[in-house]
């Protein structure tokens, strides 16, 4: 309804308004006043309080939506992922050389060559079978095709897909690598195949659950600069304008490499979608952790400091994990790779101790729990007993199964549960099919809402477009079999749009600032290519924006509108 009669600087009209306020009302359009919605209403309604500065855009029956807050985003990525020429499309050993021919066209010899992952974006699956050969290339085809420059195919980012991450490497990359018939691989979960003569074939295979093939044996391979990250990030952030996304949270923690960039870009006023970063650290001993924190709890305590396009606040500690792969990883600091953020190691009792110095510190706490949220409960727990957290919203990231039990203690813990349906479900949900009671458990989104438990989505940069994760929460559907996993937990489109909004905005603590199209939030929308709510469902995953706003100013339009 009509709030007040405030002169309007933009009104959008003639269209479908999915406000996300408590009723879940659908208007026809509203009124931008200065960085805020304005009033709600008719469209006669709000075309009355157009002036003679007013700017009017007629939507033309399309539907709008609040500005979609991406809880998982390592947006940072995507523009990193269109700095080496992709092999999507590849099918065959031969189509990867014609690639590589192509890059020694445009280089000069001793120059390397640097690609992305076979396969196809986002997720890099069915690779090698994707090819005709069912194998990788080997050094010497490469050599074959860039005998005077090093190649290096980089392998996966394995959280795009599973492990293993498969690079391959020409004979020169060898040679410069110092990779031959006598080196030894760094770990055990690290293979350097061989012919049957004992010489590398050049394949370098790294079943990490994160790969660390280019913190080992292939570090001499190149490496993304500073100012390689800003240009990235910053068409990263253009890219998620243009589906709808003008907010994120990076529960996975970002390393000092990716604040410097935000950072520039923030310095530059080029910032257009508000991001709430979360630290990852890299201490070295629980003396230099309470330092650290102490010197942070000044500014990145409770819901953090900053302004409403750039936020810090809490810290990134991930549970157990490898050993090797942290000490690995972390030697190549501060540089982190694909990762954006640094790899610790944290049995359980130096979880514990880093928890509740958080704790002491108010600094929110923010963990992957996927496959061990028993125990990470319990440490919560432990430390609940001596310093309350269920005011602090403190986050599970990647939860995919909890017991009835476990919500319940979530619920009194007051955390906050963040899912990736399209990871868990879709492309991960295989070992779900011929099990009800584990797929019922399953991101149980449904059951999240009976219980009010508050959870949000994030797309985990696989693929960034929103549209895509929300199907996979309406649809719930495995990608191998089409079987619906879990049935009665599957959202409603107005529900999953809630979770990718005000759900967003919870984690942020905006849900009084953003994530509704109320009058006196924010101004963040984008009007959609489609109607989300009458389209096939099928038809979901290729929505995007054709106007995209942050804080009333317009930062994407395309065809259309």
């Amino acid at each position: 309804m009509v709030q007040s009669r405030t002169a309007a600087d933009i009104i959008l009209h003639n269209g479908k308004v999915l406000t996300v306020d408590p009723g879940d009302s659908v208007q026809q359009a509203l009124a931008v006043v200065g960085d805020r919605i304005g009033p709600v209403g008719s469209n006669d309604a709000i075309r009355a309080l157009a002036g003679p500065e007013t700017t009017s855009i007629d939507l033309r029956g399309r539907t709008v939506i609040p500005g979609i807050i991406d809880i998982h985003a390592h947006m940072d990525r995507e523009g990193l992922k269109r700095i080496y020429p992709s092999l999507a499309g590849a099918r065959s050993v031969e189509d990867i050389l014609t690639v590589i021919r192509e890059q020694v066209g445009l280089a000069r010899p001793g120059e390397w060559i640097t690609t992305m992952p076979v396969g196809d974006p986002p997720n890099y699956a069915d690779v090698p079978e994707n090819l005709a050969e069912g194998r990788y290339p080997t050094r010497w085809e490469l050599d074959r095709a860039a005998p005077q420059n090093p190649v290096y195919i980089r392998g996966t980012w394995t959280p795009w897909n599973v492990p293993p991450s498969v690079g391959v490497a020409n004979s020169l990359a060898l040679e410069l690598a110092g990779i031959d018939r006598h080196t030894q691989p760094p770990d055990s979960s690290v293979v350097i195949d061989k012919d049957g003569n004992g010489e590398p074939t050049g394949i370098l295979i790294d079943r990490g659950r994160f790969p660390t093939l280019e913190f080992t044996l292939m570090k001499v391979a190149p490496r993304f600069s500073h100012a390689q990250r800003v240009k990235a990030l910053k068409e990263s952030m253009g890219l998620y304008n243009a589906v709808g996304t003008t907010g994120t949270y990076e529960g996975h923690g970002v390393a000092p490499e990716v604040l410097n960039a935000y950072k520039e870009l923030w310095d530059r006023g080029e910032m257009t979608v508000r991001a709430r970063l979360v630290l990852s650290p890299a201490f070295k001993s629980m003396a230099e952790a309470e330092r650290e924190m102490e010197r942070w709890s000044h500014s990145a305590s409770g819901g953090g400091f900053g302004d409403e396009m750039l936020k810090i606040s809490g810290y990134y500690f991930n549970y157990r994990g490898s050993r090797y792969i942290a000490q690995a990883r972390s030697a190549g600091l501060p540089y982190t790779g694909w990762a954006g953020f640094s790899q610790a190691y944290n049995p359980p009792g130096r979880f514990l101790r880093l928890v509740r110095l958080a704790a002491h510190y108010n600094l929110r706490v923010n963990t992957i729990v996927r496959d061990q949220l028993d125990e990470v409960l319990r440490v919560f727990e432990e430390v609940h007993r001596e310093i309350p957290i269920n005011d602090r919203r403190w986050t599970l990231g990647h939860t995919r199964d909890a017991t009835d039990g476990e919500l319940e203690r979530i619920r009194d813990l007051g955390l906050v549960i963040e899912t990736i349906p399209l990871t868990e479900l879709w492309l991960r949900g295989r070992p779900l099919v011929d099990s009800p009671e584990l797929a019922r458990r399953a991101a149980a989104h449904k059951t999240y809402l009976e219980e009010n438990i508050p959870f949000g989505f994030g797309t985990d940069n696989k693929p960034y477009n929103p549209f895509v994760t929300l199907w996979s929460a309406v649809t719930r559907q495995e990608r191998n079999t089409g079987q619906v996993l879990g049935p009665e937990q599957c959202l409603s489109r107005l529900e999953a749009l809630r979770a990718f909004t005000l759900g967003g905005a919870y984690f942020s603590f905006d849900e009084n600032r953003r994530g509704s199209l109320e009058p006196g939030k924010l101004a963040d929308l984008a009007v959609l290519s489609g109607d989300l709510l009458e389209i096939a469902e099928d038809d979901i995953p290729e929505l995007h924006s054709v106007l995209t706003m942050v804080g009333g100013k317009i930062v994407h339009r395309g065809e259309g509108l």
